[in-house]
């Protein structure tokens, strides 16, 4: 390469460098510190905790976002509180049901009554620990949200509940050891997909991996469960339950009640259940379907079914 040649090369990497790094600089600035607890995100934009931020004696919400088009980088920090008040709402991270657009992601929100809030439509949590809440570890409602590759954790009551809630994606995340149920779905939560997640060692004594209790059309599908008090549990009528992988259940692995007829429960692999593989509520299980499925033992209205290929239950 002669030198002029290698000048101009070399002039046209140095603007294209610096463009780059201008272009840095200026979305570094364009993200809003968060530095205090009960701080309110009230404009659309980027916003970044800058460092751990312990909100305990408050008794409020560690961030409150208030409007539209808000992204909340947790920058790998903890935003934190031990106040456990349940007449009071202490939220992490507090969405209001009035805006959307909403993004959280990257670190840890610990302890508060609820870890998150989110009850904006089409908003989403990824790669986020939510772990120790009074109650729910993420508390969903309204339409068209996401909770994505986290994890939720050692919560006292649900790690993800939904409420109110349609077309709900909870995609992709480890939910384990939480006191109550993996995934709670109640109140009209409607029209969901809990899908490729992994729920293990979830309720101590009458919880579940996954529990439709109020919600119709909603899909449990190609998830992993391990070590779950139940595994998968129908309450509600209407439901899919498909490819999944159930192991090691210290009561059933699937439960469809008789208030859970008519659903469908299809090629699932279901396994090392104390109680039973597969049970159904309902007399010669009522309108649900059963079929393709994957397992030892099973229970028809308390009663063994015989087993694969005998009954019911197939």
């Amino acid at each position: 390469m002669n030198s002029k040649i290698q000048d101009r090369y070399l002039t046209s990497l140095i603007v294209a460098l610096t463009a780059v790094l201008v272009m840095a600089t200026s979305s570094a600035r364009a993200q809003t510190p968060v530095t205090t607890c009960g701080q309110t995100l009230a404009v659309p934009g980027q916003y970044v905790l800058i460092a751990d931020l312990n909100c305990s004696g408050t008794f409020a919400n560690g961030v409150n976002i208030t409007a539209s088009n808000v992204t909340l980088h947790l920058g790998n920090h903890t935003l934190s509180s031990i106040d456990c008040d349940l007449s009071k709402t202490i939220y992490g991270i507090f969405v209001p049901g009035d805006i959307s657009g909403v993004k959280i992601d990257g670190g840890t929100v610990r302890g508060f009554v609820d870890g998150i809030v989110l009850s904006s439509s089409h908003s989403k949590v990824s790669a986020t620990t939510v772990t120790g809440a009074c109650q729910f570890g993420i508390a969903v409602q309204n339409d068209g949200n996401t909770v994505t590759a986290s994890r939720v954790t050692r919560n006292n009551v649900d790690g993800i509940g939904l409420q109110v809630a349609t077309n709900t994606h909870i995609t992709a995340n480890d939910i384990s050891d939480n006191l109550g149920c993996g995934v709670g779905l109640s109140n009209h939560a409607n029209h969901n997909f809990i899908t490729y997640n992994i729920l293990s060692g979830n309720g101590v004594g009458s919880g579940c991996g996954v529990v439709i209790s109020f919600g119709t059309d909603n899909a449990v599908a190609n998830n992993a469960l391990a070590d779950n008090f139940s595994g998968i549990l129908l309450e509600d009528f209407g439901n899919v339950v498909r490819d999944n992988t159930i192991r090691g259940s210290l009561n059933a692995g699937i439960y469809v009640s008789s208030s859970g007829s008519p659903s469908n429960v299809i090629h699932n692999t279901v396994l090392g259940s104390a109680v039973a593989d597969m049970s159904d509520g309902s007399a010669a299980c009522g309108a649900n379907t059963w079929e393709r499925n994957f397992f030892d033992t099973d229970l028809v209205v308390g009663v063994p079914d015989g087993g694969p290929k005998v009954g019911c239950l197939r």
